[in-house]
């Protein structure tokens, strides 16, 4: 009885490019379908390069868009207030958005505080190998292992952000085989209408929010003013900004005052 043998994966021009820069092999041979982050260990985003591995999600280009949204508003913050400013991330997997932030204001280390969560323990410890090598070991992230803002105290912030999962549930068996079989789908899966996470973010986050706070959101395209109906109603300021595709995809919500 003869097995079927399955045909060698065709590496497109990008893939090939990041084999190229990033794979001891860079003319490997290999039928998995696995996004060539996970072949080589290696994520680019913003302006550096981070491990990867399945325990996390492979950081997306709209999400530098998110920092970057995230960033101007750590810059009119520190303009304005001579406090520390307290930075939180909700859900950092592979540490990206929060590194990101702290290289780019590496000068202003003195007045900021990172703190940077995720419910998964192995994200956690990856997030903090990113950390040191990218920013050595004196950079101001503290690391906790929470489920959302469980386990974060009494401590409150001038700035929260995140990417939680945000796919409606049905719409993973139609993602593309190399997200679908590889990259974990508790990172991706936002419940039916892909607004479950958030939700529970939303409804707890307000005693962690200090006065003229702010919270910023990657969320799906579906994601519609009305499904932030409720809060809004319950005056929380809100604005939808799209990502360079023209999506819908970034929230940015204040509370009520």
């Amino acid at each position: 009885m003869h097995m079927i043998q399955q045909p060698l994966r065709q590496f497109s021009p990008r893939e090939q490019t990041h084999l190229a820069r990033y794979a001891a092999d860079p003319l490997q041979k290999t039928t998995t379908t696995a996004p060539v982050e996970y072949l080589t260990g290696r994520a680019e985003f913003c302006d550096f390069v981070l491990a990867v591995n399945k325990t996390v999600l492979i950081p997306r280009i709209e999400t530098e868009e998110l920092v970057a949204l995230v960033a101007s508003a750590i810059s009119e913050k520190l303009s304005s207030e001579s406090a520390k400013l307290r930075i939180l991330e909700v859900g950092t997997g592979s540490g990206a958005i929060t590194i990101a932030l702290a290289r780019q204001f590496e000068t202003k280390w003195s007045k900021l505080e990172f703190t940077a969560s995720d419910i998964s323990q192995s994200a956690l410890v990856l997030a903090q190998k990113n950390a040191k090598q990218m920013l050595g070991t004196d950079v101001p992230i503290t690391f906790i292992q929470s489920d959302l803002l469980e386990n974060l105290g009494s401590q409150t912030f001038d700035i929260v952000v995140a990417n939680l999962p945000y796919i409606p549930s049905a719409r993973i068996a139609t993602l593309d085989e190399s997200v679908r079989d590889h990259e974990p789908h508790a990172a991706l899966d936002g419940g039916p209408d892909g607004f479950s996470l958030i939700t529970r973010l939303l409804d707890t986050v307000l005693p962690i929010l200090k006065p003229n706070a702010s919270v910023f959101l990657e969320i799906d395209h579906t994601h519609t003013k009305s499904y932030f109906a409720n809060f809004v109603k319950n005056g929380w300021s809100l604005q939808l900004s799209k990502d360079f595709a023209n999506k819908t995809r970034f929230a940015q919500l204040s509370p009520p005052v």
